[in-house]
């Protein structure tokens, strides 16, 4: 629950035209930034150089480090102040009714929030399908039972008035004819970054596929493999049974990550790479070799 200071605060924003869509963490490349904050001085260039950002929460002691053309809200707990901020912004934000094809086919089980969702022709849920707020499922997609699509995230910040957990704003997008699978998890956006299932691109079951996510075409991911925060995946990609893809990395056009991999850096268009942690499948293979001698 928001308190009275920060509630007077979020009115006197609007001067800016502050909305959930324009908060934004120093470092994001939302381009529409206009309110942050600041807590660590590392990020105080980056702030600066944005001609965008209009206002940022900080500490009296800190203040120095940002431009005088900067609004400085001083507060005691930066980072608390931001985020209750944008949940308060997240909670209050204006969503159309759902809106969902008579050429869908739903079974009577399933779950669709009244609010923010669209769901187009040919598309086919079923049972136990839980649709939650702003979700975009484009024709022919399948969502398989069981699956969640548009929860909240994993995102939680330790701050000085205890654990505060941050709502996601951001929405998913299913392209056509893609398919998520049994039981899978898919977060909706965060922040300025939607989670985004290319078109024709399939999940198998008990895959999680995080905030913020975004794949190509034709894109296969095998069952129960991890997809951190932020994930980037070009087209055709195979992501292997049971492997981990750790937050915002890349993984380009046709990369081939094998069972079980632990995937700790970016992955070249066409690389194929093996093991925990990941490198490219051959070394792999001729390390386990050698030490077989």
């Amino acid at each position: 629950m928001i308190d009275s200071n920060l509630l007077k605060l979020a009115t006197g924003l609007n001067s800016y035209g502050i909305s959930v869509d324009g908060a934004g963490t120093a470092d994001s490349q939302f381009f529409n930034t206009i309110l942050t904050f600041i807590e660590d001085h590392k990020y105080a260039s980056i702030i600066n150089k944005n001609e965008k950002i209009k206002a940022v929460f900080v500490r009296l002691k800190d203040q120095h480090v940002l431009d005088d053309r900067i609004d400085k809200i001083i507060v005691d707990d930066p980072k608390w102040y931001f985020f209750t901020l944008v949940n308060y912004l997240s909670l209050i934000k204006e969503r159309s009714a759902s809106v969902v094809s008579d050429l869908a086919r739903i079974h009577s089980s399933a779950v669709i929030s009244s609010q923010g969702v669209i769901i187009e022709d040919d598309v086919i849920i079923e049972a136990g399908v839980v649709v939650l707020d702003d979700v975009l499922i484009k024709r022919g997609a399948v969502i398989r039972a069981g699956a969640v699509i548009g929860v909240n995230g994993f995102e939680h910040k330790r701050t000085s008035r205890g654990m505060l957990t941050v709502g996601h704003d951001g929405g998913v997008v299913i392209g056509e004819y893609a398919e998520v699978g049994p039981n899978c998890t898919v977060v909706k956006g965060f922040s300025y970054r939607n989670t985004i299932i290319g078109r024709d691109t399939k999940l198998d079951g008990l895959v999680h596929y995080a905030h913020g996510v975004q794949s190509g075409e034709r894109c296969l991911i095998a069952a129960s493999a991890m997809l951190a925060g932020n994930v980037t995946l070009g087209h055709d990609v195979w992501v292997g049974p049971g492997s981990a893809i750790s937050n915002r990395l890349s993984l380009g056009d046709k990369a081939f990550v094998t069972i079980g991999a632990v995937v700790v850096r970016d992955v070249a268009a066409g690389e194929k790479v093996t093991g925990n942690f990941a490198i490219p499948h051959l070394k792999f293979i001729k390390n386990l070799m050698r030490s077989l001698k």
